[in-house]
């Protein structure tokens, strides 16, 4: 996982923050490493630089920001105390017997808690990101109740929205194009997408159920040219089902089915973006 090489380098690491990196992980497509097309290319080519960020830069630059802030902060309590300290002596009062001094002081005597400080931060920057993305999209999701949104308002007379007025990005389509890979032997396999179909805009309804990468109900798998083509429709389950349970239920009809007999063993393999291969549980 992303988290464990700064982990294991001894760097302090809260919980925060380790689920920040985990996020940012997921938004730069980790996942997808082994997709070669679009942005997954473009993600993969720069794989190696995301990653040395979350592994390796981005706590020291949270460190570094954060401790200018607070010296910042020091500074100035350190100018406030002296020029009150100054004021009162020349007015013959002794410092300590002014309550607002005694404040100052005490404030500029505390050195600030920066670890407390990053998990506050990184818990503020978790919340946003999440709050605008979901399984790939970046949309804005519901934070004041169900089916209610809390809008901007000010007091106009004429309040002008619209259901993503605050959406940063949309995605172009979830993934409708062919994905190619090559097993273990060097023989291709290509997921082929059919009756592909996306909402208004885009935009998956989250009040309907979530929509699914399933198994066609006829040829969905087939030799061609020693090739293999595995056919999906992306459509809403009626069932319900999670997507790990229809992956599962993909793997297992996809390895059932008569025109995987001799590539049962090659597709048995899980082949990580190392290029490594291990049996699949």
């Amino acid at each position: 996982m992303v988290e464990t090489e700064v982990e294991a380098r001894g760097q302090p690491s809260g919980e925060n923050l380790r689920r920040l990196r985990t996020l940012l992980a997921e938004l730069f497509m980790f996942d997808r490493a082994d997709l070669d097309f679009g942005i997954y290319r473009i993600m993969n080519l720069r794989r190696k630089e995301i990653g040395r960020f979350l592994d390796h830069d981005l706590l020291p630059q949270v460190h570094e920001a954060l401790g200018m802030v607070a010296a910042g902060e020091r500074h100035a309590a350190e100018v406030e105390l002296r020029t009150l300290e100054r004021e009162l002596r020349d007015d013959g009062i002794d410092p300590q017997a002014s309550r607002r001094f005694r404040e100052l002081e005490a404030r500029y005597e505390v050195q600030p808690d920066l670890a407390s400080t990053e998990e506050e931060v990184c818990g503020h920057l978790v919340t946003f990101f999440r709050r605008y993305y979901k399984e790939g999209d970046f949309i804005s999701l519901r934070r004041y109740k169900e089916d209610v949104y809390a809008i901007p308002y000010e007091g106009e007379e004429v309040k002008l929205h619209w259901a993503n007025a605050d959406q940063h990005y949309v995605k172009s389509a979830e993934h409708f194009r062919d994905y190619t890979f090559l097993v273990p032997d060097g023989r291709r396999v290509h997921f082929k997408l059919v009756e592909a179909s996306t909402e208004t805009n885009n935009n998956r309804s989250q009040n309907s159920n979530e929509w699914r990468f399933i198994l066609t109900d006829k040829d969905r798998v087939a030799e061609q040219g020693g090739e293999l083509v595995v056919r999906f429709e992306y459509r809403p389950d009626p069932d319900g089902r999670k997507r790990d349970e229809l992956n599962a239920e993909s793997v297992e009809q996809v390895l059932a089915d008569p025109a995987t007999a001799d590539w049962k063993g090659a597709l048995a393999q899980d082949v990580r973006p190392d290029g490594a291969t291990e049996p699949l549980a």
